[in-house]
């Protein structure tokens, strides 16, 4: 479930999809272990993140294999910042 923001600086609570931006990840399961189908293949997991209206004016969002989802500028001066798990999780 949404609970805020997912700009790691950001404390805005998500209220309303009317706000701000949606965005849906497949990302693959955070288990060493994974979780495979009959096929052997790692099931996917969709997850949803949420950027407030002031935040997805300049930020969007991005998923990297390595460091997991990240938030973009959409200026290409800064640099990109992570979300930590907790921030996904929160």
């Amino acid at each position: 479930m949404l609970h805020k923001c997912a700009n790691p600086s950001c404390t805005v609570p998500f209220r309303s999809l009317r706000e701000g931006k949606l965005f849906l990840a497949e990302t693959l399961p955070s288990d060493a272990s994974g979780v495979f189908d009959g096929n052997r293949r790692k099931h996917r997991r969709r997850e949803h993140f949420w950027l407030c209206d002031s935040c997805s004016s300049h930020f969007t969002l991005r998923f990297d294999t390595t460091h997991g989802m990240l938030t973009v500028p959409l200026s290409e001066r800064a640099s990109p910042r992570f979300l930590t798990s907790a921030a996904v999780n929160a």
